[in-house]
């Protein structure tokens, strides 16, 4: 995802490029083998993962580079280590993942089975990420957009 250097009260200037991009993004699921997800795009091993572990719901999220913003390595291993605290202290399971960015590079993430919306949105919030993307054994992924970003019609 393209750095930004706005805050999310400022979400009028996010370019439509920006949010191409944003839809476009890779998330991958490292369980028991690599698993592709793509927002829009239905993926039967997807429902087959959630089957396995009696799943509903899942998200892939990450707490990398809060608002679009590169942090250091140090940093970005801080968070997605506060990411796993916040997790655990939902009493989520979770699968390691991540997501992909636009110049090769990835960001670690979990697939959280089990989660609500609310839930979800929490995480979101807390960790400052534009977007996550929301999976259940019924339709395709979808993206979860944070809630300043659904206010301005994004």
């Amino acid at each position: 995802m393209k750095a930004l250097t706005i805050s999310f009260t400022d979400y009028a200037e996010l370019t439509a490029q920006q949010r191409a991009v944003c839809r476009a993004t890779m998330f991958t699921v490292h369980a028991p083998r690599r698993l592709r997800l793509q927002a829009g795009v239905r993926n039967s091993d997807l429902t087959q993962l959630l089957r396995t572990h009696n799943a509903i719901t899942a998200v892939v999220v990450t707490a990398y580079n809060p608002a679009g913003q590169k942090l250091p390595a140090t940093k970005n291993k801080a968070r997605h280590a506060a990411l796993a605290v916040a997790i655990k202290r939902l009493k989520l399971a979770a699968l390691p993942a991540e997501r992909e960015g636009c110049n090769d590079a990835s960001d670690e993430a979990y697939l959280v089975l089990n989660i609500s919306g609310a839930q979800a949105e929490g995480l979101l919030t807390e960790f400052d990420q534009h977007a996550l993307l929301w999976c259940n054994q019924s339709s395709a992924p979808e993206l979860m957009l944070h809630p300043l970003m659904r206010l301005q019609g994004r």
